[in-house]
């Protein structure tokens, strides 16, 4: 099977160059560690050549997109794949599980979900395609069960002082052509130092893709209706709302020790409003309301944007 062409790869280059910065920003706010992620090699392949890629056993971690796009399946090879599930539970790293119980599947399952939420997320706002992923289960497992042509992204992952762990995200669907075509506007690739072709790719960090965003938001967005900026340039980026109820601190054996019926306490009264997250930053409150037998919430109050600024 033919791979990518030079177009077509300098396209994903530029969708990866934007969007795995937060990948690698959600890996280190959950790991507590400082996270790159190195990209070694991209192209088009048959599915059947990822087992090649990935040899032995690894986490597979499938997450179906909306609307029929594909799916993505981030694959990690399973030592680095515990030292993840360690540092997720609270431990050090230094002893990782050898064998990955449900607690740590659970764990990284959450960690690998958030991951590709983030990295579908950069890529949506550039193809100009909304998109949300949805993951799957997670297993640990030799053989990697996908079929069709898919776009392969050959990484490392290194965390903190950790030695660097091997790992691949796979898309499949739609969401190739969409990728080969690269960004819907022209995007800068300085996050990435060397050359697709042949060479060590790795990603500047989550300031350097601001950095770029901002720069050509603002050169395009001049007024709208003679105000301020055009804001319909961003009406198709996706938004993760998210609405927390309440929040407590456990132990790994207290969580071990849960069962049905247990209760846990929150931090918050009966009664106290709720926080309401965009993107997981906080922007306002409301109370719980039931529309037609759902759950909704009625916004009582919006945060003012100094508020939202983390004080130092």
């Amino acid at each position: 099977m033919a791979g990518l062409n030079k177009n077509e790869k300098s396209g994903v280059t530029q969708l990866l160059a934007n969007a795995i910065p937060g990948g690698e920003k959600m890996l280190s706010e959950l790991l507590g560690k400082s996270v790159s992620i190195v990209v070694k090699n991209v192209d088009l392949m048959d599915a059947s050549e990822v087992n090649s890629i990935m040899p032995g056993k690894n986490l597979v971690a499938p997450s179906v997109l909306s609307d029929g796009t594909g799916s993505v399946v981030m694959v990690v090879a399973e030592a680095q794949a515990a030292l993840m599930a360690d540092l997720m539970i609270g431990q050090d790293g230094e002893n990782p599980p050898a064998v990955l119980e449900d607690l740590h599947l659970s764990a990284v399952s959450e960690l690998t979900g958030q991951v590709v939420g983030a990295i579908v997320s950069g890529i949506s706002s550039q193809v100009s395609k909304a998109m949300l992923s949805n993951p799957g289960e997670v297993v640990v497992k030799k053989k990697i069960d996908i079929k069709g042509s898919v776009i392969v992204v050959e990484a490392q992952i290194i965390i903190g002082e950790f030695s660097p762990g091997k790992t691949a995200f796979v898309f499949e669907g739609k969401i190739v052509n969409l990728m080969k075509s690269g960004p819907k506007e022209a995007a800068s690739v300085d996050g990435f130092v060397g050359d697709m072709t042949g060479g060590t790719v790795k990603s500047g960090g989550p300031a350097a893709a601001q950095k770029i965003t901002t720069s050509e938001l603002h050169h395009e967005a001049r007024t709208y209706n003679g105000k301020g900026e055009n804001l319909e340039l961003l009406l198709d980026v996706p938004l993760q709302v998210t609405v927390e109820l309440g929040r407590t601190d456990k132990l790994v054996r207290e969580v071990l020790e849960l069962s049905p019926g247990s209760v846990i306490e929150l931090d918050k009264l009966a009664g106290e409003p709720v926080d309401v997250l965009v993107n997981q930053k906080y922007i306002a409150k409301g109370e719980v309301v039931v529309i037609d037998e759902n759950f909704g919430i009625r916004i009582t109050d919006i945060v003012r944007p100094a508020d939202r600024i983390p004080k130092g």
